[in-house]
């Protein structure tokens, strides 16, 4: 089996998009984040991914990343798949990454075009993708991971295009959950590549039906436990039991968590559990009040029962 057939044997189950911890000086704690993935990779997390939304990619340098990308590779050590993300950025920035990721240990990386210039080029935006990937791949052989996202969504046609090269192994749907979701899975059927959405359980209990094997939601990140029982109940075809879950779980933390903001409320949620020092914030970005904090501790405990400390 090549290496880019076992990273996408081994893409299967619930994603957890890796939220980073901030120290009250704006720097990244890594002591903290090397005993947060550890404690998901005990948790027996089978894919793990930085990505720029959740592991606030736009508060970050070239460098930053490069180094957290470095300690996470050491720390991971190869107990979950993992995969690492580009920063948008030109050919060459791109080409040194993957060498650095490569260097590091990681297994994949997700190549993050800039959504923003590709919708401006006025040009065709097949020949636009396909010419960036041209011009990275060739840097190092590391398996490489599309990202599409909905300012610019991927052709269909320019997928399965990629697809097709060996070392393109995968793609993250930030497009339409539904029918695009489930044309680029039916389209890429044929070749080595799998497709994953982001955000939510009801999105993977279709696309597990057509061929997707993986997911994030908004639970797995600190409670990785029920993501992987939810996973299991789908395999077992239980898709009762698996709408059940979804509106147990994660319907009530979503609404409630998105009213009182994203990011800072899984920061909160982090806290909470033990698995974060803090749940501070970058500014501009507010950090949550000890108010604010509270009601996430009242819609945890209300949702998955009483708050035991993990202890990392």
């Amino acid at each position: 089996m090549t290496r880019y057939e076992q990273v996408v044997d081994r893409l299967k189950g619930p994603m957890v998009p890796i939220n980073i911890c901030f120290t009250e000086d704006n720097q990244i704690d890594l002591p903290a984040m090397r005993k947060y993935v550890n404690w998901l990779c005990d948790q027996a997390v089978p894919v793990l991914l930085l990505t720029y939304g959740s592991s606030e990619f736009a508060w970050q340098s070239e460098e930053d990343i490069r180094r957290l990308t470095a300690e996470l590779a050491d720390e991971i050590s190869g107990r979950a798949l993992f995969i690492a993300s580009t920063n948008w950025g030109p050919p060459k920035v791109c080409r040194t990454f993957l060498q650095h990721a490569e260097q590091s240990g990681v297994d994949a990386v997700k190549v993050q075009t800039n959504p923003w210039a590709i919708a401006n080029t006025g040009i065709a935006s097949h020949e636009v993708i396909v010419g960036y990937f041209d011009q990275i791949q060739d840097s190092s052989s590391i398996p490489l991971v599309l990202w599409c996202h909905p300012m610019a969504p991927y052709p269909v046609e320019t997928v399965v295009e990629l697809a097709k090269r060996e070392q393109v192994v995968a793609m993250k749907n930030d497009q339409d959950p539904f029918d695009y979701y489930y044309d680029t899975i039916r389209a890429t059927a044929n070749e080595n590549f799998a497709v994953f959405s982001g955000g939510l359980f009801r999105n993977f209990i279709y696309g597990y039906q057509v061929g997707s094997p993986a997911f994030l939601c908004p639970i797995s990140p600190f409670r990785p436990d029920i993501a992987l029982a939810f996973y299991e109940t789908v395999v077992q075809r239980r898709f009762d039991d698996a709408w059940q879950m979804a509106f147990r779980y994660e319907e009530p933390w979503l609404k409630a968590a998105c009213d009182l903001g994203w990011v800072q409320s899984l920061k909160s949620a982090f806290s909470l559990y033990g698995l974060f020092p803090n749940n501070h914030m970058v500014p501009p970005q507010p950090t949550h009040t000890h108010e604010q904090r509270q009601q996430v501790q009242d819609i945890l405990e209300r949702v998955f029962g009483p708050i035991e400390k993990v202890g990392i």
